[in-house]
Order: C-alpha cells, then sequence, then structure tokens
C-alpha cells in the first residue's frame, strides 16, 4: 500500500499515521474461497487440521507444495495470520512440558525470576532459550516435538529453507495482566525515535525477516487470555511507527480476535501483525505456550543458540531413531530446528568455498552424518574442526606479530619470515605458539586434579560393602546423563539419574530443589557418564559447591559393562 502522506517519499514519520488508512485495511474481509485448503475461517484467519503432519511428511508432496503456496499467501496478501490444528502431538507437547515445569522449579529455587520486555519478573514464568535446553536435557522428546512437517511448512512458506528456529517457553499465571498491542521483530523493537531514522523499505523488510509462531501448550479457552490479534493489520506500512499511538490502541481493543486453542495447535503470524497476549481470567490455569521465532537464514535471530552444542546433544538419539525406521525426511525437520543452516558468516581464511559457492554448514554435516551413518565422535570432531574455520584469527597472537612485523620490515619480507616459522594460519590452522587459552585435555586435567577415580571394580566393592575413606557409608553413585543413554546401556544398580543438565540444583542442599538422595556436603558422591570424562566436569562442580568427598568412575557406564558387572534398566518415567 501508499501511505497517505509523508514529508519524504523515502521515510515515514508517526504523524503521517492515518487511522481510516489502516481501518480500510483491516476491515477487509478473509475470503474462503482463497483457501480451499482450510477446514474453516475462524475469526477472518484460515484453519487447517494439521494432524496428519504432526509426525512428519505424509509423502504427499504435492499437497504439500500446494499447502505451502497457501500459507505464504495467507501470511503475506491475506490476513497475515494462520492457526495449524494439531501441529504438534499432544503426547510429545505433554513430555516438552514436563522438562520446562522442571527447568522452571529449578529457577524460581534458585531466586531467578525470569522477566521479559512486557511483564515484570514475577509475573510471568519463562524459559529463554527453550530449543537448545530442552536439546540437551530429553534429546528424544525433541526428536517427537520438531519432527512435525506442520510446523516446517509454514517455515518454508514465510523464510524458504535453512531457517533458524529459536523458542522461548512463556507462562502466564492466573489473573496475569493483558500486554498493550505492539509488532515484534525487529522494527517493533526500536522507539519510535529510532524506527523514523529508517527508510520505509527497511520497515517493508523487517517482518519478512522472520515468522512468529506459538504452540499451546495446555488447552487455552478464551478466559485463560491467548494472544489476541488484528489480521490484515500486518499490511500498513507506517505500523511500527503507529502501533504506540492511542487512537491505534483503541482500535485495536475494539476489533481484535481471539482464537482459542488445544494443545499442540500452533498459531503462525506476520511479526507486523499488531497482536497482544490477553488477560488471564482464570484463577487457576497457568496458560504455557512455547513462542517461536523463527528467523531467515538471511537475518539475525534476537537469542545466542549454541547449535553445535544442541547438534551434539540431539545426533546420537537421531541417528538411532533414523536407523529404527524414523521417516529421512521427518529427521531432515528436526536437522533444520536444531543445526545452523546456512553456511555465513565465515572465516574465509581457512573456511574457503573451494567446491561451490559456499562451504558446508552445520545442517550439511548432521544431515550427512545421518545419510552416512557416522558414529556421534565423528560428527563431533567435524563440527569442531567446522567451528574452528568459522572462527575470526584476526585477534591471534600470529596476527599481531604478523602486523608488527609488516610496519617493521615489509608485507613480503614479514609473511614469509612468519610463515616459515609456522606460526600463521594456512589452510584452516593456528600455530599453536600464538594460541590463547587452555585445551580441553588441559580443563580436563584441572577438574580431575582434588577429586578421586573409582574403577569399576573398586566401586563395585565400595558399593557392596560401604567401605571407603570416612565418611564411611555408601556413596552415592549419579547417572548424569540423558535418558536414551540410560535406555540404550542401562543404568548401575542403586544409582539415581540427575541430568547434567540440572546437575548442580538438584545437588545443592541450599538450592530448594535438591534430590531427595543428596543428603549433605559431607555425603560421598560418584558422578559416572558413558565414558568418564564429563563426569570429571561434573564431579569437579560438585567440588566447587563444597562436597568433601566426590569421584567419577573411571571409563563410565561402558567401562563398568566391559568388566562385566550388572546393569539394570532405568524406571520408566512418571
Amino acid at each position: 500500500m501508499r501511505v497517505t502522506s509523508r514529508r519524504d517519499a523515502a521515510f515515514g514519520s508517526r504523524h503521517d499515521c492515518d487511522l481510516d488508512a489502516f481501518a480500510a485495511l483491516v476491515e477487509q474481509p478473509t475470503d474462503p474461497a482463497d483457501y480451499p485448503l482450510a477446514t474453516r475461517i475462524t475469526q477472518g484467519v484460515p484453519t487447517y487440521d494439521a494432524a496428519p503432519l504432526a509426525h512428519g511428511p505424509t509423502g504427499d508432496t504435492e499437497h504439500r507444495t500446494a499447502l505451502r503456496a497457501e500459507l505464504a499467501a495467507a501470511l503475506v496478501d491475506g490476513p497475515g495470520i494462520v492457526l495449524l490444528e494439531g501441529a504438534v502431538p499432544p503426547a510429545a507437547v505433554d513430555r516438552a512440558s514436563q522438562v520446562f515445569w522442571d527447568l522452571i522449579a529449578a529457577q524460581r529455587a534458585q531466586g531467578g525470576l525470569a522477566g521479559d520486555h512486557f511483564a515484570k519478573p514475577g509475573a510471568n514464568d519463562r524459559v529463554w532459550n527453550a530449543l537448545e535446553k530442552l536439546a540437551v536435557a530429553d534429546p528424544d522428546t525433541f526428536i517427537d516435538y520438531h519432527r512435525s512437517d506442520a510446523v516446517a511448512v509454514a517455515c518454508e512458506a514465510w523464510l524458504g529453507p535453512r531457517y533458524q528456529l529459536t523458542e522461548q517457553v512463556n507462562v502466564v499465571n492466573p489473573g496475569g495482566e493483558a500486554q498493550h498491542p505492539h509488532r515484534d521483530y525487529h522494527m517493533g523493537f526500536l522507539t519510535d525515535d529510532e524506527a523514523e531514522r529508517f527508510p520505509l523499505q527497511a520497515h517493508r523488510l523487517s517482518p519478512l525477516l522472520t515468522l512468529q509462531g506459538a504452540i499451546a501448550h495446555c488447552d487455552m479457552g478464551t478466559e485463560t487470555g491467548p494472544t489476541m490479534y488484528l489480521p490484515h493489520s500486518h499490511k500498513y506500512e507506517l505500523g511500527y511507527l503507529a502501533w504506540r499511538r492511542p487512537e491505534f490502541i483503541e482500535y485495536f481493543a475494539q476489533h481484535r480476535v481471539q482464537l482459542p486453542l488445544r494443545t499442540g495447535d500452533a498459531v503462525f503470524f506476520s511479526p507486523a501483525m499488531f497482536h497482544a497476549a490477553g488477560h488471564n481470567r482464570t484463577a487457576d490455569v497457568h496458560r504455557i505456550a512455547n513462542l517461536l521465532q523463527i528467523s531467515s537464514a538471511f537475518g539475525r535471530a534476537t537469542e545466542a543458540v549454541d547449535r553445535a552444542r544442541m547438534v551434539n546433544a540431539v545426533y546420537p538419539t537421531l541417528r538411532s531413531r533414523v536407523a529404527s525406521g524414523l521417516d529421512r525426511a521427518a529427521a531432515a525437520n528436526v536437522v533444520a530446528s536444531c543445526a545452523e543452516g546456512y553456511a555465513f558468516p565465515t572465516n574465509l581464511d581457512r573456511d574457503q568455498p573451494v567446491d561451490g559457492l559456499a562451504p558446508p554448514s552445520q545442517a550439511d554435516l548432521m544431515n550427512r552424518a545421518l545419510d552416512e551413518d557416522w558414529p556421534p565422535e565423528q560428527l563431533r570432531q567435524e563440527l569442531d574442526q567446522h567451528g574452528e574455520r568459522h572462527r575470526s584469527a584476526v585477534g591471534e597472537d600470529d596476527w599481531y606479530r604478523l602486523a608488527d612485523a609488516v610496519r617493521a620490515a615489509g608485507t613480503r619480507r614479514a609473511g614469509a619470515e612468519l610463515l616459515d616459522a609456522g606460526t600463521v594460519p594456512v589452510g584452516g590452522g593456528i600455530g599453536q605458539p600464538g594460541r590463547r587459552g587452555i585445551t580441553v585435555d588441559e580443563m580436563l586435567a584441572e577438574a580431575r586434579d582434588g577429586i578421586r577415580r573409582f574403577g569399576p571394580a573398586e566401586l563395585a566393592a565400595a558399593l557392596e560393602t560401604g567401605a571407603g575413606s570416612a565418611p564411611d557409608d555408601q556413596p552415592l553413585v549419579i547417572d548424569i546423563r540423558d535418558r536414551d543413554d540410560r535406555e540404550r546401556t542401562g543404568m548401575i544398580p542403586g544409582s539415581i539419574s540427575i541430568p547434567l543438565l540440572v546437575l548442580e540444583w538438584r545437588c545443592d542442599p541450599a538450592s530448594g530443589a535438591t534430590n531427595p538422595a543428596v543428603k549433605s556436603l559431607d555425603q560421598r558422591v560418584v558422578t559416572v557418564c558413558n565414558e568418564g570424562y564429563t563426569s570429571s566436569f561434573a564431579a569437579a562442580s560438585l567440588k566447587r559447591l563444597g562436597f568433601e568427598h566426590v569421584a567419577d568412575l573411571e571409563g563410565g557406564v561402558e567401562g563398568w559393562g566391559a568388566a562385566g558387572l550388572p546393569l539394570v534398566q532405568p524406571s520408566p518415567p512418571a
């Protein structure tokens, strides 16, 4: 559309905002004939039965292509919002919710109240970076949650492939107040003064770089205050300058719609849509939703996510699931949700696109690993090398030395001297003489300094007799692995499970969230992992908490089993 008046054709002003022009856009009807794949139009919002896609692609590529095109039309030229009913299996949503409630409980126990830009700390509960936390805490649930093709099709409809997913869980507690209507990514985070400095093409571009969404983690009747939307409002060009104006706020209050949702339903909408969370008028419903921000491969995400860590956490389970029959296309949706899909930015001194226009991305490596059945350690090594190639070398001592030498002796001579010394990065390597920090082996040695290391037979004897160093009680064995690893190998009899993600919270007697088996800082504690490496870091962390008698198991559970010692299957989750 065109702005009704403007002082400069390239820039807009808050004083140019015209409520009549805005209303003319917003009050246009949504024509059901434009959305033949929708099951119905709900308060102007195309609504789709997404349950057939909840577990992954159906194999009907023609229908998928048509649905993607229809969603794109609805989001761009239509009302700017779609409702996908049953987009994620409710069972997977419930399992993910349990992880999030555990994290919220741990945050509360630590005294950390997460706030956001519309609610003060304590009014809501938040799990920031819920995507990474779920991937690390429960990879199996992460896979079942993110295999959904309904979510993937919506993301591709707005952004194409190689999108970047981030998630934050939001809980609006009983009595939680409504938000003011607003726009979001990215121009919506600026003040009016700042937004006016951006040309109008930037206002048009900003919402095209991000798709917003929400997955309901509980049934949400209108009394619980689900998000309010103003369909078609994303089309107003000056909307990023209008949403704070009183007349637009009043118009929103009179014309907004509110969609009741059921667990597993997903809403996707343009960030330029005027929207606001509603008032939770109930006395006992904690309205919980997973808020999705899906960024273009060519845009910026708002939250820092360690995607290499996510890939390493998810891949072993995903590999096993694919071997057991998980559809490869569904696995590709999981890859897209956790791995970085775009190769840039990178360090072109080290990561030159020799075989094409771009070097491989994390997602390329993860998909290749699945196709070629790489063991997890091989993918981990490839990701480490990939990360090293992406890291800028300008801050390395070698480059400072090169700059100093260039100034002193001239470029050709200085470069030759350092190349001869083997300290200038060539073909992807940094010379050790200029390295800063310490290696992981040195970190491991530091972690093991001052902790005891049991051999399998030694620990078995201590568990059987309770013998050992003071205090003279049986050691508490803490298995820090995720559920998939515990089910794959079994557990040491008598051990308890405390995942690494929440280890400190569950072991600190002062946290308020202590595992009942942890009695005091004087207790003898032994941490175990798969092979006896991560457990050393875990034991060192407990030592920092004040535990006097900490140890870990050499060789981990794998070494215990190789020694012929018994393993038992973990108890099923409650």
